[in-house]
């Protein structure tokens, strides 16, 4: 699993992860990936069109990011969700908690309204 983030400095965090959100990639980039909303005070957008696979632990993480961000009254949109990975997250109903949408403009979009 691999975390890059984009744009810390700015008004939108975009966070963009690759590989398996399984237990082993969830614990190697939950640590950055919860620093860099910490550290930043823009909205969040996270890019998980590189991302096959998403476990228990993944949406846990997202979760967790999502309540984060929403503590320091950020925004916080999940956008670009494979097919295996978007049927997860509607088999647990995590466009309940968290928005997630098909494409970044659907994100920016969703972000500024």
């Amino acid at each position: 699993m691999e975390l890059a983030v984009v744009g810390s400095g700015t008004a939108l965090l975009r966070l963009v992860l690759a590989g398996r959100l399984d237990a082993a990639g969830t614990e190697k980039v939950e640590g950055r990936f919860s620093a860099a909303i910490g550290n930043s005070k823009a909205d969040v957008a996270v890019d998980l069109t590189g991302v096959s696979f998403v476990g228990s632990l993944g949406i846990r993480m997202l979760i967790a990011a999502a309540r984060q961000a929403d503590r320091a009254r950020r925004r916080f949109v999940i956008f670009g969700a494979q097919s295996a990975v978007a049927e997860v997250f509607e088999t647990v109903s995590l466009d309940d908690l968290i928005p997630v949408v098909a494409d970044e403009d659907a994100a920016l979009a969703r972000l500024k309204a």
